[in-house]
């Protein structure tokens, strides 16, 4: 890649844009050349450090704040069922838990591998 074809890439580079042998091209090319590097930082400043921009319309900004509530609206959340299943499932699971372990705690006294026919 050339200057000339690397500095006609530097704002779809600095945005994200470009793919695949374009930008492998590209990022081999800013680290070799001084001048086309200069010239990104230069792009990369003037695009982050903008003051004069007017702020966003209201229009903007209520679709903005429409898109992440219909965004947070789909995050997966618990049903109303969903919790008591789980929590029922878990203390039943513990409870079982404790009666086996009541149950060979109380029970008669055997060798553990008398029980396997083991001796």
């Amino acid at each position: 890649m050339n200057c000339d074809e690397a500095r006609c890439e530097l704002t779809g580079f600095h945005f994200g844009t470009l793919t695949g042998a374009t930008r492998d091209a590209l990022e081999a090319h800013l680290p070799a050349c001084p001048a086309c590097l200069g010239e990104y930082l230069a792009l990369k400043r003037a695009a982050e450090c903008v003051d004069d921009v007017p702020p966003p319309s209201e229009l903007s900004r209520a679709r903005l704040r429409r898109a992440m509530a219909d965004e947070l609206r789909r995050a997966r959340r618990w049903s109303w069922w969903e919790r008591p299943l789980v929590v029922g499932v878990a203390a039943a699971s513990v409870w079982l838990a404790l009666g086996a372990a009541h149950a060979v705690a109380v029970g008669e006294g055997r060798a553990p591998f008398a029980a396997l026919g083991m001796r």
